[in-house]
């Protein structure tokens, strides 16, 4: 409104030292009132109408939260730089431990397996003497068996060839007797 006011009055002034221009055939002066009327109408429509204030709001807000993310964000990728930096400086003593314990546990694994082979070994060996033992065990009762049929088949043998008829008598008539004495 300042500017208008100024304005106005500089073309009042130009125009009050030519006298021949009046107020309604003075052009310059209708030139800046419709420049003002035009400049008016543009700024009630951009604020009233379009609201250009609120677009201009609203997008310095979005300006203002992107930056905010992106700050956000910075700030996280600086991190998890500072944590990547730091176990890349690290990155060899883990490799040496990782080493390490995987010597380690194979050494544990070697020892586990050595011991599970022995105890295998225990378990087999002692089922095989179980079934020696047991094998020597029918092996004597089959000996055993063989021996007893044999002697008593040589027995019959020699029974046979050495004994006589009287002596066949003699042993049933003993047979007798005996059996005399048990039924009294």
């Amino acid at each position: 409104m300042i500017t208008f006011s100024v304005i106005l009055s500089a073309l009042m002034m130009a125009a009050a030292g030519e006298e021949q221009v009046t107020f309604w055939n003075n052009q310059p002066l209708w030139r800046v009132l419709n420049l003002v009327i035009f400049v008016l109408v543009l700024v009630y429509l951009f604020r009233n109408k379009i609201k250009i204030g609120d677009v201009f709001n609203k997008r310095a807000d979005t300006i203002a939260r992107d930056l905010e993310r992106a700050r956000r964000e910075k700030r996280e990728a600086e991190e998890r730089l500072a944590t990547l930096e730091a176990r890349l400086s690290n990155l060899d003593r883990e490799i040496e431990q990782i080493r390490d314990d995987a010597t380690q546990e194979s050494i544990r694994e070697s020892e586990r397996i050595q011991s599970s082979a022995d105890a295998d070994a225990e378990k087999i060996r002692q089922a095989a003497q179980q079934e020696i033992a047991g094998a020597m065990k029918a092996a004597r009762n089959e000996l055993r068996a063989f021996v007893a049929e044999q002697s008593v088949a040589l027995a019959e043998g020699i029974i046979r060839r050495e004994i006589r008829p009287e002596d066949n008598n003699r042993m049933l008539n003993k047979y007798i007797d005996d059996l005399g004495e048990v039924k009294q």
